[in-house]
């Protein structure tokens, strides 16, 4: 009898655990989009530009340029592939909060739509990403224009089956601190 009281009361507890592990996962998912400018907080307009444009003129960029040459390139270009991921999984994380980043990569610049914003500089970015639950890969197409330190996003298209988030941060004028 003691034993299944104690296999009883150990059954609680892990379904005690387990609950509260769903309640952390769901806090986490709530911390998320406020979470997603402070990604790129740390970066100006100029400094993502100057990926954009760098991987846009060098498409075939290795994220390890070490591995090109020992002397590799100057330390500023070795971050252009860093920086540019960073920035399309903070634009993505900003549409869909839990998806995944695979690749992403500079489809046109200056984006030929750029001055329907009213913007100075701008880019089209495809960003490939997992999908949390269906693990497929999906692909989102997604504008990015700037003005003076401000930066907004604008998705053209994306082929997930979920809705992408229409509240995302991005979607309007964004100050970014230098």
């Amino acid at each position: 009898m003691r034993a299944a009281v104690n296999v009883g009361k150990m059954l609680l507890i892990e379904s005690g655990v387990e609950n509260l592990r769903h309640a952390a996962f769901f806090l986490v998912l709530l911390a998320l989009p406020g979470s997603v400018m402070a990604q790129i907080e740390f970066l100006t307009v100029k400094e993502i530009f100057e990926a954009i444009n760098f991987l846009a003129a060098h498409p075939a960029s290795p994220v390890n340029p070490s591995s090109v040459s020992p002397f590799g390139p100057e330390l500023s270009e070795t971050r252009m592939p860093e920086t540019f991921a960073d920035l399309a999984t903070s634009i993505l994380h900003c549409y869909h909060h839990t998806a995944r980043y695979q690749l992403a990569d500079v489809v046109q610049t200056p984006w030929d739509r750029e001055g329907q914003y009213g913007g100075d500089n701008s880019a089209l970015i495809r960003i490939r990403y997992f999908g949390v639950v269906s693990d497929k890969l999906y692909e989102m197409t997604v504008g990015l224009v700037s003005r003076q330190e401000q930066i907004r996003t604008a998705v053209l298209n994306d082929n997930a089956p979920m809705v992408w988030n229409a509240n995302c941060q991005l979607e309007n004028w964004t100050t970014l601190s230098p």
